[in-house]
């Protein structure tokens, strides 16, 4: 007999009725589960078509760099395309989306055997029954792995666990590695894990409140615990009142069931998000009453008071930070490449308008200098009236006449309708939504941002909107304002999608043009709102991440590594 603090194992000799065989039978000690539930960002989750279909089509996918690239081409990608696909009430959370199952070097191995045996057969045409009865037998070789595999067997499959709700090309690796730190197969704490007594090679924000060194102490008191990793992909369209609503079902219902029925215990989880998942782990804990069901939560790269981005983006498109490569060019089409595109799909979904900035986020994050050089900025008190909501201003966050691309010759009565539709998003959902979170976090939270360290030289790739500046000048331009446009009366042309906005005023045509991002951040959320107040916190970090990478990057993997006290 040997013995660990992790299983007893006691070796018996059996006798089969074949031969005599040593087995080793493992005797496994009860500990109790405690789920790691992973929520990712906004447009990182995979969707389908909501339908009553066997097999529904796939909208968004994010199993490689190939799997959206359709939304960058002409027509397939364009704002009609998109505001019919991408609509929060015909979508729904696809769970096929690509996962490395845990017995994946074993199904490898099993595979490459049974390959060679079969191309050791040739073409011979006599060997075709052999290479049936191979093929057979490698499929239930490949099954008896999957099911035989002590991670599988302890926790259900990863498909089981929603590994294929999120996006494998952002957060496949991270989620494989995050279960080995937290799972050894073999018994012991994995040396990462152990390796928390070392102090980290990074430092924590002046005020926090809990250190990320653990003691022998703390490390054996992991060992009474297993921490199987779960995903919960969720429909980024939709408010994320319903991806919390789906979250609290999670918690408290679903993943009780699901582990009863394996025999374990499970009464409480812990949170790791990124970005937008964040918002959504903060509604669960502070308006759904979820506190109680959370040891604590880590918040990667959240935008906590909104991103000046949402707004600039619905705009101008997707800001490309870096290099005109290939991949910058194909990212920025995919995700929206002019106001246009991007408009078509935010002006209908909660969850991308909930990002906008929030009253929390401070006034004046919206600057209008006209040519002669006169400054104006918004919001002075509210963001919702004064940019949201403010149709008669050329400036307003969602341009009325891009809100319904099928409406092609501007029809007033469909464009009020429209924006009907887009007013009531704003009061009922986004503002409502945003007020209930509003300095609102989980007692136990820690939380990293990005950040570069030096402030006079930021990376192009980190360059981040922390304000938005429309810089006016006098222009030559003739061009006429549109008719039955209800809104900025003064736009001159209608297809000015990007940067620039033309205006009629007077007798004088002027050119607005919306500087590029020159703040620090991760690209995408700034420091002004990354960087969530160390009150609210356990314990706070800046790292030089940027935002979709966040979790690619190797600080901040380490960083998942958090101590959330667990306290039976």
């Amino acid at each position: 007999m040997t013995n660990n603090n992790q299983q007893a194992t006691y070796l018996y000799n059996t006798v089969p009725t074949s031969e005599k065989t040593i087995q080793g039978l493992y005797l496994e000690k009860e500990r109790l589960i405690v789920p790691i539930i992973f929520i990712p960002g906004v447009m990182g989750s995979n969707l389908k078509e909501k339908t009553d279909k066997k097999e529904a089509k796939k909208i968004w996918r994010l199993d490689d760099e190939t799997s959206v690239i359709g939304w960058s081409l002409p027509y397939y990608g364009d704002a009609k395309a998109r505001k019919l696909e991408l609509d929060p009430e015909k979508t729904e959370v696809d769970d096929r989306g690509t996962v490395v199952d845990a017995a994946a070097e074993e199904v490898a191995r099993i595979k490459n055997e049974y390959n060679l045996k079969i191309q050791l057969l040739g073409n011979d045409k006599s060997q075709r029954n052999e290479k049936r009865r191979l093929n057979r037998e490698q499929k239930k070789e490949i099954q008896k792995a999957i099911n035989s595999n002590l991670e599988n067997r302890l926790f259900g499959s990863r498909q089981a666990r929603g590994w294929g709700t999120v996006g494998y090309i952002s957060y496949g690796e991270f989620l494989e590695l995050l279960q080995k730190i937290l799972f050894e197969p073999n018994g012991h704490l994995s040396t990462i894990l152990n390796d928390l007594t070392k102090p980290p090679s990074f430092s924590l924000d002046e005020g926090s409140k809990s250190s990320l060194e653990l003691d022998e102490k703390q490390i054996q008191h992991c060992e009474k615990f297993y921490f199987p990793v779960h995903a919960m992909g969720y429909n980024w369209l939709q408010s994320n009142e319903d991806s919390a609503m789906a979250l609290k079902k999670l918690v408290e219902v679903t993943l009780p069931k699901y582990y009863k029925k394996r025999g374990k215990n499970c009464d409480k989880v812990i949170l790791v998000t990124h970005s937008m998942g964040g918002l959504v782990a903060r509604y669960y804990t502070e308006a759904l009453n979820g506190r109680n069901k959370v040891y604590g939560v880590i918040n990667g790269v959240q935008p906590a008071t909104g991103a000046v981005a949402a707004y600039t983006r619905m705009k101008r498109g997707t800001e490309v930070n870096g290099d005109n490569s290939i991949s910058n060019f194909v990212t920025a089409n995919v995700l929206g490449k002019d106001a246009a595109e991007m408009t078509a799909v935010c002006a209908q979904a909660p969850g991308p308008l909930q990002l906008l900035p929030t009253p929390e986020y401070g006034m004046g994050w919206l600057t209008i200098t006209e040519p002669n050089g006169k400054p104006e900025s918004y919001p002075k008190a509210d963001p919702y009236a004064e940019i949201y909501l403010a149709k008669d201003k050329w400036w307003c966050a969602c341009e009325p006449h891009l809100i319904n691309p099928f409406n092609t010759d501007h029809n007033l009565q469909q464009m009020q309708k429209d924006w009907k539709k887009y007013e009531n998003i704003i009061k009922y959902k986004v503002k409502k939504f945003n007020k209930s979170i509003a300095n609102k976090y989980h007692p136990n939270t820690y939380a990293f941002f990005g950040l570069e360290e030096d402030a006079n030289n930021i990376k192009t790739e980190s360059l981040t909107y922390q304000i938005a500046h429309w810089q006016g000048s006098v222009t030559v331009s003739k061009k006429k304002a549109s008719a039955n446009h209800i809104g900025d009366k003064n736009r001159l042309n209608l297809k000015e999608l990007v940067e620039i906005r033309t205006l009629q005023n007077g007798d004088i045509n002027e050119k607005y043009t919306l500087l590029p991002a020159d703040g620090n951040g991760d690209g995408t959320v700034s420091q002004q709102s990354g960087e969530i107040p160390i009150d609210y916190l356990k314990a706070r970090m800046c790292l030089p991440v940027g935002h979709e990478p966040a979790y690619k990057n190797k600080i901040s993997r380490c960083n998942s590594s958090l101590r959330i006290e667990i306290r039976e």
